[in-house]
């Protein structure tokens, strides 16, 4: 993890992102690009303005909650474009090769603010990297996170971007799969993501569940409530999950999975299909080559 891409919108409110994005940049031995999006006109004069205005920014909250050897190491770059940040998202990773977005969850775009995080929503969809979802509110780095997937379709290029960022932070990770039912070919292919997860991650305390729950976003919640979760993990099957994880009951409601920063993967490009297997011996025969992959 080299590079964190965290878009701001000027407003008080981004505060808490800029400074738990330091936090991470000092754990992971990152740099740190802000990006300022302006909607309208844009001349010279005022991307230079914006500019310092993010420099300002950025020192003034290089030490929060920091020790001062560890905020001097942080390093700052700034980038100001004209247009919507959903315009501009993904050619700028490209240009500072970012491989984290942190940003608020009630970031203003396009001069609208968000509701119920549907600008974070939206960049999730977009980005082709890991979006971190920053609540509102002063938070530690994470020593306990959930991970909830369909662990029965996860590969080795889903998880290529969570591994490097996990061994770095170390946190508890309970892995959970919500099902309505389950026949054996399914269960094993459950199984045999967990495991996927579990030998990439030899070093990191890891527990698995299988939760009975006809509604994944009704359930997490309160399992992350029950664990004291400080992450959640969420790698999204389709865009209307990601959007129903936003939705506005949830945020007016105060849902405990969004008072807790959300890491969301890039959905796969290219998903390979999946084949059924008729027992374990078989299910670890197929699983050996794709965890070779993360590893």
């Amino acid at each position: 993890m080299k590079t964190i891409l965290v878009p701001l919108d000027l407003t008080a409110a981004a505060e808490p992102t800029v400074v738990y994005a330091n936090k991470l940049a000092v754990r992971l031995g990152a740099e740190v690009v802000l990006l300022y999006c302006h909607h309208g006109a844009l001349s010279e004069a005022d991307s230079a303005a914006y500019q310092q205005r993010l420099l300002v920014l950025a020192e003034r909250l290089r030490y929060v909650q920091l020790v001062r050897q560890d905020g001097r190491r942080i390093r700052y770059r700034v980038a100001v474009r004209a247009g919507c940040l959903h315009d501009h998202v993904q050619n700028v990773i490209d240009a500072y090769g970012a491989e984290l977005l942190v940003m608020g969850l009630e970031h203003v775009d396009c001069g609208e603010a968000a509701i119920g995080g549907n600008h974070a929503a939206r960049m999730a969809g977009l980005a082709r990297c890991p979006v971190l979802v920053v609540p509102p509110g002063a938070r530690a780095l994470p020593q306990r996170a959930v991970f909830l997937a369909d662990f029965g379709h996860l590969d080795a290029a889903t998880l290529a971007p969570l591994v490097p960022l996990l061994q770095e932070l170390k946190p508890q990770l309970q892995l959970v799969h919500f099902y309505q039912q389950l026949d054996l070919p399914a269960l094993i292919r459950v199984k045999r993501g967990m495991q996927l997860m579990q030998r990439a991650l030899p070093a990191i305390p890891l527990r698995s569940r299988l939760v009975l729950d006809d509604d994944p976003l009704e359930g997490i919640g309160e399992f992350c409530e029950a664990t004291h979760a400080q992450l959640l993990l969420l790698a999204p099957t389709d865009a209307v999950l990601l959007d129903r994880f936003f939705d506005v009951c949830y945020t007016k409601t105060q849902a405990y999975h969004t008072r807790i920063p959300l890491l969301v993967l890039p959905r796969a490009r290219h998903p390979q299909p999946t084949e059924d297997v008729c027992c374990e011996h078989c299910a670890q025969q197929l699983s050996a080559a794709p965890t070779q992959a993360v590893m």
